[in-house]
C-alpha cells in the first residue's frame, strides 16, 4: 500500500484533531483515539464522501485503478 511522504490534510497540522487517522492518506493523526469497529456501511459511507482512507480505522477505502465494465 503505497501512502503519501507529504499529506496536504490540515489534521496533520491541528493541535485538536477530532480523528483518529487522516482520510487522505490514512496516517494516524490522533493515537488518543482508540481504533474502532467499522461496519461496511461507515465505510460505504465515507466512501460516497470521497475519503480515501478510514478517518475511525485507517483502512484504505478507495479501490485501485478504474473499475471495470464488462
Amino acid at each position: 500500500m503505497h501512502r503519501l511522504d507529504h499529506c496536504a490534510n490540515d489534521n496533520h497540522h491541528r493541535s485538536i484533531v477530532t480523528v483518529r487517522c487522516c482520510p487522505n492518506c490514512g496516517r494516524t493523526v490522533n493515537a488518543g483515539i482508540p481504533i474502532g469497529r467499522c461496519l461496511e456501511e461507515r465505510h460505504a459511507t465515507a466512501r460516497r464522501a470521497r475519503s480515501t482512507y478510514c478517518v475511525n480505522c485507517g483502512d484504505r477505502l478507495a479501490r485501485e485503478g478504474p473499475l471495470r465494465r464488462f
